[in-house]
């Protein structure tokens, strides 16, 4: 397989909420989980939505539950969006009804083609997927990841003016004071850091993707070295100290950590395969008869 028919195989989208804690009992049914305005998603809507989610896309939110949250918000949003599109009027239009049918089509003969199409369940081999990953490495490059701690002192955006900077002044004076010879950035964190989690931890994030900083730190980061504090950033939740303690180049991915990709890339490849040939077969059996020159006339301008 080439590197080009791998990405249109494509990788499904990133999710990232729990519907219930590890130790926790699961919410009821009818509890609201999701909400924007009038637009409620409920426990029960949600794994019912996941249930009927395409089959590869489910098995992916199986494996990692923290997958879910970007697809609840969608989903959240675009009823939103319907609602508004059907108080206009639109869901009547002849035109937008026609789409509506057509897209049910697609969904109804995909769904048909899944379930007369059977890929064996031991493909791909082993073989297929390492040779796969030899072929396609620099698809699975990694970028470059920092390794940092922080000091957080939180602050909403829009936060009246005294409170911006009684925390900016607050970040920077401990800033100096970790920046002092001998000073143990991981105590100060500890016992100042207002972001609990990584305060826990003495202030440390760990490994962070490049394309995965965020705006007010990844501006800064790259130019840092090993060792280095940063002066206080400003990012969505408040002011924070950073320290860079590592750096790793870009590399490819191991293959244990892109396994599944590339296994569910070559599995839809090769259903897309038998599709194919299976309506080749179809037509072959009984090819479509068309009139070419009725054809024209039918569309041309009255």
């Amino acid at each position: 397989m080439t590197l080009r028919h791998l990405a249109k195989s494509a990788l499904l989208p990133f999710v990232a909420l729990t519907l219930m804690a590890a130790n926790e009992a699961p919410p009821a049914p009818g509890d609201v989980i999701a909400q924007r305005g009038t637009v409620r998603l409920t426990a029960g809507e949600i794994r019912d939505l996941v249930e009927h989610a395409d089959p590869a896309l489910k098995a992916q939110i199986a494996a990692n539950p923290a997958m879910l949250a970007p697809l609840v918000r969608e989903r959240v949003l675009q009823l939103g969006l319907a609602a508004e599109a059907r108080a206009k009027g639109l869901d009547q239009r002849p035109e937008i009804l026609q789409r509506m049918n057509d897209a049910r089509d697609t969904v109804l003969v995909q769904t048909y083609l899944s379930t007369v199409i059977q890929i064996e369940p031991g493909f791909p081999s082993d073989a297929d997927v390492a040779s796969t990953y030899e072929a396609n490495k620099a698809r699975f490059l990694l970028p470059k990841q920092y390794n940092l701690s922080q000091i957080a002192i939180l602050v909403p955006q829009g936060a009246a003016r005294e409170a911006e900077e009684e925390a900016r002044r607050k970040a920077a004076e401990l800033r100096t004071l970790a920046m002092r010879p001998k000073a143990d950035f991981a105590d100060i964190a500890r016992k100042n850091s207002q972001e609990k989690a990584t305060a826990e931890r003495g202030g440390a994030i760990g490994w962070v993707r490049e394309d995965q900083l965020v705006p007010g730190i990844k501006e800064v980061i790259p130019g840092l070295a090993d060792g280095a504090i940063s002066e206080p950033l400003r990012t969505g939740s408040g002011w924070h100290v950073v320290k860079l303690t590592g750096t790793k180049a870009p590399a490819p991915a191991p293959l244990a950590e892109v396994r599944e990709q590339i296994v569910g890339a070559l599995r839809q490849a090769r259903q897309q395969q038998a599709a194919r040939a299976y309506i080749d077969e179809m037509i072959r059996r009984e090819p479509i008869q068309l009139n070419e020159i009725d054809l024209q006339r039918a569309v041309a301008p009255r």
